[in-house]
């Protein structure tokens, strides 16, 4: 029996390539790919992909565990598999393994518990959301009738799969990515024709909960969402009252509150994965978290400390600080991105940062030409690398090839 494995991530294995054309040459010659273990210190136990001796991409996390589990009961450390379809759009793909492989019931093989030695005793705990409530109940019911069917109406279990991917874009629980692997599977080999028509829907949802339009929602969606939700207000309002004759001594509020945070930050720095050092940049933490297996449990512990640890902060004045401290951080990524392209010239660097932020796209490409024209800005890099950089920081979000037709420095006279 064919499985199907969805390979993620090539627009990372790739840097620097053309990624539509990557993909159409492997949609083209459906080249043999490698499936081989790696233990990294971010992200765990991945399986890279490669095509000969070039990585392209990783097994989806989706994917991840049945992987491991066919390696092991084949005893094998590497799988040899062919690209069966692309999705250019999703920056992913998918190959088929088969063979002398066996790939049913695979257990995947039990992995070292990052977060065994990890918890947050500070209460109380953020209670469960509505969402996440029917998120849970639209799994059950979704892979129920993909494993049994005929028990409900096609259009209710739809429904239900629609729900699901509406939902699953904010649990990164190690639990639901799991359901939704198993769901992934049932769905590619569902016996209807119209189940099945799902399963590019599917993938493409699972793709983009890792890239980094989905890192950046993490920042400026959810995490705004569970800081301002009635959750995090009665959590807050719980605190309160369990520190109340504290908080009701005016010579003893700053420091109730002071002390807590003290013991929040401790608690965080003890995260596995040198994950505290993400714990200021919600976006990067969320992506890492969908890798590191993170048990629902601990999911919750972790993400009420972080928004008490918000709340106190806003109540001492400090929100705006380190709102401004992630800030100063990101440009100084960014920076560190763009110096090459200004001549190696940081001050130049800065200066384009500030004027562009908050710029119509055609009055940025209308800088760049005009930069690139005074040499301010390397001609070789002022396509692919500086629109890669502003565009997946938001900056210009219009395509590559508007870009290109808007920089048209090919001609542009030499100053």
């Amino acid at each position: 029996m064919e499985t199907l494995i969805q390979i993620t991530g090539v627009q990372y294995a790739c840097q620097g390539a053309d990624i539509p054309a990557v993909m159409a040459a492997m949609q083209q010659e459906k080249p043999e790919v490698l499936l081989v273990t790696e233990q990294t210190h971010d992200f765990g136990t991945i399986v890279r992909a490669l095509v000969g001796t070039q990585y392209r991409g990783v097994v989806s996390r989706f994917d991840l565990e049945h992987v491991l589990g066919v390696m092991q009961q084949n005893g094998v450390t590497v799988l040899v598999g062919k690209v069966k379809d692309t999705d250019c759009e999703g920056r992913c793909y998918s190959i088929s393994i088969g063979g002398d492989y066996n790939t049913q019931d695979c257990p995947a093989p039990s992995a070292t518990d990052l977060w065994a030695d990890w918890s947050w005793a500070g209460a109380p705990l953020l209670e469960g959301s509505p969402e996440g409530s029917r998120l849970e109940v639209s799994l059950k019911v979704t892979l129920s009738e993909l494993r049994r069917g005929s028990t409900m109406s096609k259009r209710t279990m739809l429904e239900h799969f629609m729900l699901v991917l509406h939902l699953m874009q904010w649990d990164v629980s190690h639990e639901t990515q799991t359901l939704l692997g198993q769901i992934r599977q049932l769905v590619l080999h569902h016996p209807d024709a119209d189940v099945q028509a799902l399963a590019p829907q599917l993938r493409h949802a699972l793709a983009a909960l890792g890239s980094d339009e989905r890192t950046r929602l993490f920042r400026d969606v959810y995490l705004p969402h569970l800081c301002s939700g009635a959750a995090a207000d009665r959590m807050y309002r719980q605190w309160c009252a369990i520190h109340a004759d504290e908080l009701g001594n005016p010579h003893l509020r700053r420091s109730a509150m002071v002390g807590e945070l003290q013991t929040i930050e401790e608690c965080l720095k003890r995260l596995p994965a040198d994950l505290y050092y993400q714990t200021n940049q919600f976006g990067a933490l969320m992506h890492r978290l969908l890798y590191l297996h993170v048990p629902r449990q601990k999911l919750t512990m972790l993400l009420s400390a972080l928004v008490l640890r918000h709340l106190l902060r806003e109540q001492l004045g400090l929100a705006d600080e380190h709102q401004a401290a992630a800030v100063a951080e990101v440009d100084s990524y960014l920076l560190w991105q763009m110096t090459p392209v200004f001549n190696g010239n940081t001050d130049d660097a800065r200066e384009f940062l500030m004027l562009v932020r908050g710029q119509l796209p055609t009055e940025i490409t209308h800088l760049v030409c005009l930069w690139v024209r005074n040499k301010r800005i390397c001609r070789t890099h002022c396509h692919r690398r500086l629109w890669t950089i502003l565009h997946e920081a938001g900056i210009y979000k219009p395509t590559e090839s508007n870009w290109n037709m808007q920089v048209n420095v090919g001609k542009a006279p030499r100053a």
